[in-house]
């Protein structure tokens, strides 16, 4: 993949590594020079080699604090306005974020993650909540719930309104929806290419990088079939993300 890749996403990825690492205070001691390296080692040896070097230099466990810690309490400041109890965590991954939403106040038996069984290394016993599997027919949990979370999840579902059909039988009211959207400084192949690095660079994840970005037009337009979009705001300064981050909030 990395060696048909244009050079302008790489290019691109160069430079936002280094305001990444910059907003995250990483300890980085060249980060010009070694963001360079970066660029060369996935354009010539790809992800094998460059995940490598990356734990080696510290710079993978950093970046995944600041994804875990930064980037969650940062979503659930944000998004905690929007979300009334009962909540579903519709895939919510490693439900960091979650976590975050119940420090920030949400009640614990108030809140229930559902993720795929082996998509992710978690113990779910451990969590301070419930947790379903999602099976195959992607059958989502039944609540009652007001809200559901559905947070950088729809570009990874090889067919997005599936879940949303899914989603709506939940009978939640709202939706609050997160995605790193396509425009003129995000192109599609450069959010394909990040979430391949962000999957066999930093972690394993049995996440599929699926042709599924859209732009927020694109997204409201697929959400406005199930429901009303309320509220649309994008923050390009999400810890740890290389991209901005688009909220859509549904009511239904």
């Amino acid at each position: 993949m990395s060696a048909t890749l244009p050079g302008t996403v790489l290019d691109v990825f160069e430079e936002r590594m280094l305001d990444v690492w910059e907003r995250g205070r990483f300890e980085v001691s060249d980060p010009q020079g070694t963001a360079r390296l970066i660029h060369l080692l996935l354009e010539r040896e790809g992800f094998t080699t460059t995940a490598s070097v990356l734990a080696e230099s510290g710079i993978r466990s950093q970046w995944n604090r600041v994804l875990a810690e930064e980037r969650s309490n940062f979503l659930a400041s944000w998004l905690r306005p929007y979300l009334e109890a009962p909540v579903l965590d519709v895939l919510g991954g490693d439900f960091s974020v979650l976590r975050a939403l119940v420090t920030a106040g949400l009640p614990a038996d108030g809140v229930v993650g559902c993720e795929r069984l082996h998509a992710y290394e978690v113990d779910w016993a451990a969590q301070p909540f419930l947790v379903h599997d999602v099976a195959a027919e992607v059958a989502l949990p039944q609540g009652p719930f007001r809200s559901l979370l559905v947070s950088a999840v729809l570009h990874h579902e090889p067919d997005p309104g599936r879940l949303l059909d899914a989603a709506a039988r939940t009978g939640a009211g709202r939706w609050v929806v997160v995605e790193n959207c396509v425009d003129e400084s995000n192109t599609d192949a450069f959010h394909r290419y990040v979430d391949e690095f962000f999957n066999r660079c930093l972690n394993t994840f049995d996440v599929p990088c699926v042709d599924q970005h859209r732009t927020a037009t694109q997204w409201r337009e697929l959400l406005g079939g199930f429901g009303r979009v309320v509220h649309e705001e994008t923050r390009a300064d999400v810890p740890g993300m290389p991209f901005p981050y688009t909220l859509l909030v549904v009511d239904r």
